[in-house]
């Protein structure tokens, strides 16, 4: 058991193996992977997982969900906050550091289960003293503005003064390791001691001059709780606080070092109220107040572990996997604010700046649908709340309705870069924005998807269906009528593909435009016969009218959908069977595609070479309007030329890999998405967790192997197709307002138990079953 490397200090408060990610050695070149797969987050924050006493090789980050700035940027992105963790350790000027000393021991574990990060630690100096450092770290789910370190030091072979740096460094700025994009997204307002002991930084963002304040206190207690400070004195170092203190230490005795954090912003409480909220929340720190925070903080995390865990029996390794992703983005939503969103890194890197894209509606959002159907509500409400944005942004482009932005961050404007800068300082244009259009059918197909799912009607009166009909509108005004042809087309688009842009008629686009504009007529329909004074509310509220309602349906039922000759292989776009043949033949050791050898020769953007699921992505999302041939022959021929740039694909090709009887191939991308980030297949987990494949990892145990859907009559359906890996799988969801605990064994038999809420009828492997 990992926890019996540990101190019965420690040892007691971590959790089982199958709940523990580890680090087992120091390297620093895996720094900063690290740092983001040891980010705590709990809705309101996220701190990446750096060293206290900081190292070399570090980006240390804290977040605030809704705290953005632009400044010298291409756009606003999240700001980081003061860096709260500093605590450095000295013996007679040495500090004690990773970076300094000889290494005898190093374990850092991250507890998903009860999200502490743990570490032990040995260090030994240039004069030979010895120190065993053992400590946890977290951020409150129970006060959410509270972050916590608690460290045990032991002396193992000298007496000595130590001497503690408490630090909250303000000087921090975003890509701090990327000369050419390094940005200071705050400016100080305050630095200076919270009465009697401790610190208080406040800094504001540069934009729009939001206040957040820091502060913290430290003290050093013996094991029975006395205070063992000698000295302390405060200091201001320009944008860091410093908070000195010192006490005699004795070969073989632990001293506890407490850190106690709070964070406050003008999003909270009012501008003049943020240094009271924060001297409130460490006014009655003392010996036992971290480990009261940490109790009510676990028991939070078990009643959430209670709802979203995933149990597999007879695939341990794998299990752990998913639990981590299913982890990391529990841990990051609010189930407080609905005007904040997901970021594409979660709260736990700086790639991307904390927008959301897509990926919140078609690979998040299902996963809290189902299992916090109240976080869900947050975040289709989001949308609602920048939906006059959206119309803004239809309308300065030329359309009618809204246009939602690719990437999305507080106002609703348009955050992606016009323009993609090179390590050589020059420029070329970056058309996703201008032409990755299909997102605005996305954020329609996540609305109406959280309704079937919860049976939401208040949802869908007050903010799904203006969302539906205005983002329908915009698509009635996308499509270009062709005369010739008396068909409806989208010229001058990009589908999830981004290897090829712009292109035209993008099969996905058209579909999923389609696909709004008909949603958008049922609602219409429903509305007038079920709830006439809403629907007279609506339209008179969008100047929706009659007329345009008769565009609609000319457009729907015109539409230009891309198929090839035979009706059954889709063309992704027109004009990509032209490109040139090239599909994958070969797989690395972790078993990511290889780039064939045909790109030393022709350019990426001229073969069949795909980034991402793109016609899969549309039978996986529309499957009811696809037959079985249909999918599974479009599902071969792209898997041979999907290489998978993005971390989205793995998951859609694994659900439907077993649409179309590809069991094996699905189990093998499921473990691919799975281990994305543990094993940084993508390289570039030290940006951030991928957020999008940590839904999909959930997406493909639940709709996957354990084939939940639902059908045209918006009943629940469960068709299982279990690996022979696994003996068993059991998970909870909710639907339709009540929640069930599902149990599938390893010859597809289920059994379901309804925990709350009323009695549902479901399909199971064709058979009709009332659940009470």
């Amino acid at each position: 058991m990992i926890r019996d490397l540990y101190s019965q200090a420690i040892n007691g408060l971590m959790s089982s193996d199958e709940w523990i990610i580890r680090q087992d050695h120091y390297d620093p070149k895996t720094n900063l992977q690290y740092e983001s797969l040891f980010c705590l987050a709990n809705g309101y924050m996220g701190t990446r997982g750096a060293h206290e006493e900081g190292t070399r090789v570090s980006i240390p980050c804290t977040y605030i969900n809704g705290v953005f700035d632009k400044s010298e940027t291409f756009m606003r992105e999240l700001a980081n906050m003061p860096n709260w963790l500093g605590i450095k350790l000295y013996i007679d000027k040495q500090l004690l550091s990773v970076d300094e000393c000889e290494i005898l021991e190093f374990s850092r574990a991250l507890d998903i289960k009860k999200s502490i990060l743990f570490k032990r630690i040995r260090l030994r100096d240039e004069y030979g003293r010895e120190t065993l450092i053992e400590g946890l770290r977290f951020v409150s789910r129970y006060n959410i503005h509270l972050g916590a370190i608690k460290l045990y030091v032991t002396p193992i072979n000298y007496n000595g003064i130590l001497e503690v740096e408490n630090i909250i460094d303000g000087s921090v700025v975003n890509f701090c390791d990327a000369p050419r994009f390094k940005v200071k997204h705050t400016a100080l307002v305050e630095n200076g001691s919270l009465l009697d002991d401790g610190e208080y930084i406040e800094v504001k963002t540069r934009d729009f001059g939001m206040h957040i304040g820091t502060g913290c206190k430290i003290k050093l207690f013996n094991d029975e709780g006395e205070n063992l400070i000698n000295n302390r004195q405060y200091g201001s170092f320009g944008e860091q606080a410093i908070e000195f203190v010192d006490c005699p230490v004795e070969e073989g005795k632990t001293i506890q070092i407490h850190k106690l954090t709070s964070f406050y912003t003008g999003r909270d409480v009012c501008e003049e109220k943020i240094k009271d909220a924060v001297l409130n929340d460490l006014s009655q720190f003392n010996y036992k107040s971290i480990n009261e925070e940490l109790d009510r903080h676990t028991k939070i995390y078990d009643a959430m572990w209670n709802d979203a865990d995933i149990q597999i029996n007879g695939d341990t390794e794998l299990n752990r996997a998913i639990r981590f992703n299913i982890y990391h983005l529990m841990s990051t939503a609010s189930e407080q604010d609905d005007r904040i969103n997901i970021g594409a890194k979660l709260l736990h890197g700086e790639e991307y700046g904390g927008h959301a894209f897509w990926d919140t509606e078609l690979f998040m959002l299902p996963f809290f649908t189902y299992v916090f159907p109240n976080t869900a509500s947050n975040l289709v409400k989001y949308r609602y709340h920048l939906l006059d944005a959206a119309r803004k942004n239809a309308q300065e482009n030329g359309f009618l309705g809204a246009k939602y932005p690719w990437e999305s961050a507080d106002t609703g404007e348009e955050e992606c870069p016009d323009w993609t800068i090179m390590p050589d300082g020059s420029c070329y244009p970056c058309y996703v924005a201008k032409y990755e259009h299909h997102v605005t059918a996305d954020v329609a197909f996540g609305a109406y998807n959280y309704y079937q799912i919860t049976n939401d009607m208040d949802y869908l009166l007050q903010y799904g269906a203006e969302i539906i009909l205005e983002t329908a509108r915009f698509w009635s005004s996308r499509f270009e009528y062709n005369h010739e042809s008396n068909r409806y087309e989208i010229f001058d688009v990009t589908g999830p593909d981004e290897w090829h842009e712009p292109v035209d008629n993008n099969c996905y686009t058209n579909y999923m435009a389609k696909w709004n504009i008909q949603v958008g007529l049922s609602l219409i329909k429903m509305l007038k016969s079920e709830h006439p004074q809403e629907y007279r509310r609506i339209t008179a509220k969008i100047s929706l009218h009659d007329k345009e309602l008769e565009l609609w349906q000319k457009v729907k039922e015109h539409v230009y959908l891309p198929k090839g000759k035979d009706g059954t292989l889709f063309e992704q776009f027109e004009g990509y069977f032209d490109l040139t043949e090239a599909i994958i033949e070969e797989y690395n050791e972790k078993d990511m595609p290889v780039r064939p050898q045909i790109l030393k020769s022709v350019r990426l953007s001229e073969t069949q070479l795909i980034k991402q699921a793109d016609v899969v992505m549309l039978m996986y999302l529309l499957g009811s309007e696809f037959d079985k041939e249909t999918q599974r022959v479009n599902y071969d021929y792209y898997e041979k030329r999907t290489m998978h740039g993005s971390s989205l694909s793995p998951s859609i090709y694994a659900i439907m890999g077993l649409r179309v009887g590809r069991t094996a191939m699905a189990y093998r991308y499921l473990r691919r998405a799975a281990f994305i980030d543990l094993l940084d297949l993508q390289k570039n987990t030290r940006e951030g967790i991928h957020a999008a494949n940590a839904g999909g990892v959930w997406k493909t145990v639940v709709f996957g192997f354990a084939g939940i859907s639902i059908n045209k009559e918006n009943q629940l359906c469960i068709d299982p197709e279990m690996p022979p890996q696994w003996k068993e799988v059991i998970f909870k969801i909710h639907f339709h307002g009540s929640q069930l605990q599902i149990q599938v064994n390893c010859e597809n038999e289920v059994s379901v138990e309804l925990l709350s809420g009323k009695g549902i009828d479901i399909i199971i492997n064709g058979k009709s079953l009332r659940v009470e």
